[in-house]
Formats: structure tokens, sequence, C-alpha cells
């Protein structure tokens, strides 16, 4: 293979990795970011679980829109557990059942860490090569 070959190539192979690299960023800052979400949704259903009585609360609908209501206190919750199946469960198995979700969660982000990290090694030595 010519130098030329050779280094349309790696470019190409550059080009790819780049695209790859980003695309995984991406990934791991949505799975980040529905770590956030589980941790607010814990703090939340402790504090709903531990009124005393009706509470007014605000409702975010979307956009910075938000209705008012008014909450008891809730022994139970409808969990979404895929395919649009919600399913009452107590306040203990709806925190198991979010602890569970937020440890795969990390686990996926750890792995896509490493993968990231070892597409941008590979890519760090593509630039050296093409320089």
């Amino acid at each position: 293979m010519s130098t030329r070959q050779e280094r349309s190539s790696l470019a190409e192979e550059y080009s790819l990795l780049a695209q790859l690299a980003e695309e995984m960023q991406k990934e791991i800052t949505l799975a980040q970011n529905l770590l956030v979400e589980i941790d607010s949704t814990v703090i939340t259903l402790k504090n709903i679980s531990s009124l005393g009585e009706s509470r007014e609360v605000l409702i975010p609908i979307s956009s910075g829109v938000y209705a008012k209501a008014v909450i008891n206190r809730q022994d139970k919750f409808l969990v979404a557990i895929g395919s649009n199946i919600l399913v009452e469960k107590d306040l203990n198995d709806t925190l198991e059942f979010l602890r569970q979700k937020r440890e795969e969660l990390q686990q996926l982000i750890d792995k896509r860490v490493n993968d990231l990290n070892k597409i941008l090694q590979r890519l760090q030595q593509l630039q050296a090569a093409l320089r």
C-alpha cells in the first residue's frame, strides 16, 4: 500500500472513530442525566411518603408551565416497567426498583467511558500518524 493510500485509510478511520466518540459522549451524557433524574425521584418519593397531611405542590407541565395540585401522603406508587405497563409498588419496592435501575445505568456509563477512552487513545495515535 502506498503512503498516500495509507494516509487516506488512516484519515478515514480517524473520521469514523471521531464520529463514534461523539455519539458515545452523547450516550454517556444522556445516561448521566437519567442518573440525576433517578436521584431526584428518590428524594421526591421520600418527601411524598413522609407528608403528614395534604400539601399544595407545583407540578411541572413543560416549558416552564406548572399546575397547582394537592397531594396527600402516599404509600403506593405506580411504576412504569416497560411497554406502557404500570405496576403498583410500595415505597420500599419502588426505591429498590430505582436503585437497580440506577446501578444498571452506572454500569452502562462505566462501560461506555471505558470504550470511549480506548477510542480517544486510538484517535491520538491516528492524529500522530497523520502529522
